[in-house]
């Protein structure tokens, strides 16, 4: 009858807006480890009352699954933020610097802490490896050349078959305003031009491995391989290098 269905649906509305006020209440009131818990028992509560797509946003995301967004500059998109009391994980971490922003404490202290000892990046279809230090070193000089470098994203951010393993595609900018700057040992650096120029790589694939165990917290590897479709063939430091006026036949083929 019509006050059945009417009273059973201001029930329903009356659930949810306990398990709403509930939900609140032990975020403030349980320590983090029981909160999450409480909270994502609520969230799930309610989702099984009102089920809605996984492109909605969930309430409850703790590795950043649904939280892939489109290209980097979207308008729904905002800079995310690492917390030190309940440090990300998985793609929502990965947004920290890989979308178009990069990280209050800076790139180098952010890389310090999340990539593994034994991490490895692999340009040029592997034509040129770089373990922790030596990526960190390159990555040093590309802040002091490029000022303003950053990563931003093309097209979603998603686990590739594995929830070890994230793919994207990246395009790396950045304007030659600062040191002269060379990509490998012993290539003569370019300095800077006046005025200075914007740097922008074509599409790279990037293929990023979490170190198993991790929590998905460290990184064991990276990978880049330049998309095949259009561009001017730049892709890793060399690409930087080559648009800044370097010299293209001083670089090791």
């Amino acid at each position: 009858p019509p006050s059945q269905l009417v009273l059973s649906l201001f029930g329903a509305i009356n659930r949810l807006m306990s398990l709403a006020i509930l939900s609140s209440y032990l975020a403030f009131k349980i320590p983090a480890t029981r909160r999450d818990v409480a909270i994502g028992g609520a969230a799930a509560a309610v989702a099984s009352a009102f089920p809605i797509p996984a492109s909605a946003g969930l309430i409850f995301d703790p590795i950043g699954a649904y939280s892939m967004g489109g290209s980097s500059g979207a308008t729904n998109l905002k800079p995310v933020k690492s917390d030190p009391l309940r440090p990300n994980s998985g793609i929502t971490l990965l947004r920290e610097v890989f979308d178009g922003y990069l990280p209050d404490g800076g790139l180098l202290n952010w890389y310090e802490q999340h990539l593994a000892d034994d991490f490895q990046a692999v340009f040029e279809g592997g034509k040129v490896k770089l373990d922790k230090q030596a990526y960190l070193a390159v990555t040093a000089d590309l802040l002091k050349s490029f000022p303003d470098f950053t990563y931003t994203r093309s097209g979603p951010i998603a686990y590739a078959d594995s929830p070890n393993i994230v793919v994207w595609t990246a395009v790396v900018k950045g304007t030659h305003s600062g040191a002269p700057y060379s990509p490998l040992p012993g290539v003569p650096p370019v300095s800077a031009k006046s005025p200075p120029v914007a740097c922008s790589n074509d599409p790279e694939k990037i293929t990023l491995n979490f170190a198993s165990g991790s929590g998905l917290q460290t990184i064991s590897r990276i990978t880049v391989e330049q998309k095949l479709s259009g561009g001017g063939g730049y892709s890793g430091p060399v690409g930087f290098y080559l648009q800044a006026g370097g010299d293209a036949s001083k670089v090791p083929q």
